[in-house]
């Protein structure tokens, strides 16, 4: 191999040890997509067949549909999120916003794993708050929170992977 990579099959294989604090989140995010799953199947019979549908931006239902699409929330989050904790174990595959060399490959790909990661987290954080604010009332914070999540996790993830390939 020439030391530049020009396709994925080419790259460099994978040697780094995933960190304890990933391997911990990706854990915690898969269990939580499992436990809030389980509270929106075990609270659904009881539910109004009205629901909230959408949240303001503080947090507050302002659009409202059939109980059932909950069912579909629920089936949207368990495809996104459970497949995203499998890929995030492969970082040799993703797309990068530099090229992937011999010399930068171990820490593009750590960080790579580390934006799914945190990604998948920000997706539970966000899901929590749906499935709170539909069963319970009251959870804007943690839709705010997901959101922002999800927006820091890319927004840093990137900042690191240009910084790592310098």
């Amino acid at each position: 191999m020439t030391g530049t990579s020009t396709t994925k099959a080419d790259r460099p294989a994978r040697t780094y040890r995933t960190g304890p604090v990933t391997r911990v989140l990706r854990w915690v995010s898969v269990l939580a997509t499992i436990a809030i799953t389980a509270w929106l199947l075990i609270a659904y019979p009881s539910l109004p067949e009205t629901v909230a549908t959408h949240f303001g931006s503080a947090g507050e239902a302002d659009d409202w549909g059939p109980k059932w699409s909950l069912l579909v929330i629920a089936g949207v989050m368990v495809l996104l999120s459970l497949p995203l904790a499998a890929i995030s174990t492969r970082p040799r595959g993703f797309n990068y916003p530099v090229e992937i060399t011999e010399s930068n490959a171990q820490t593009m790909y750590r960080e790579g794993e580390r934006l799914m990661v945190w990604t998948l987290l920000g997706m539970q954080v966000l899901y929590l708050g749906i499935a709170w604010s539909v069963i319970l009332g009251g959870g804007g914070a943690l839709l705010v929170l997901g959101i922002a999540g999800l927006i820091g996790a890319s927004a840093v993830g990137i900042v690191r992977m240009v910084r790592a390939a310098r």
